[in-house]
């Protein structure tokens, strides 16, 4: 009996779950933009004291170009403070920072001929690399990232 009332409940669920289902809905617009909008780099260390990762976000002057797909910037790392101590700053280096970038909507992102992966720690010590920046419509664009000085 339980068995035949559990069924009967499921298959009502269902029932109700099923019939907010609109068919005929209009299609969302696909976007064309395969656009960077924004670029930063940090660094991440084990914090012992806090017993978590630390994140230190580094000061960045940009420029960026969406005629040329170009994006030059000077990295500068901040003064020690705090859990960013002067031994923490020492380690901060182009072989270990991480970038993220902004992107137009719905736009994906690839590294190309071996840049580092964005939001993982990276080699950015040649300090200029390609990416494709692909546009929900399929559009794509390649963009260049240099960084043209790192100021420590």
């Amino acid at each position: 009996m339980k068995k035949l009332i559990n069924t009967v409940l499921l298959l009502f669920l269902i029932g109700i779950v099923s019939s907010c289902l609109k068919s005929g809905l209009d299609d969302l617009e696909a976007y064309n933009e395969a656009e960077i909008t924004n670029l930063n780099f940090e660094y991440r260390w084990w914090d012992e004291a806090k017993n978590q990762m630390a994140v230190k976000t580094l000061n960045i002057e940009k420029q960026i170009s969406q005629d040329d797909n170009l994006i030059t910037c000077k990295l500068t790392v901040p003064a020690a403070g705090g859990s960013f101590t002067d031994a923490v700053r020492q380690n901060v280096s182009l072989s270990n920072l991480i970038a993220y970038m902004d992107l137009s909507t719905a736009a994906r992102i690839t590294p190309l001929n071996g840049a580092p992966k964005l939001g993982n720690p990276g080699d950015f010590s040649a300090k200029e690399f390609k990416y494709q920046v692909t546009a929900a419509d399929g559009t794509k664009k390649e963009w260049t990232i240099k960084i043209t000085d790192f100021v420590k």
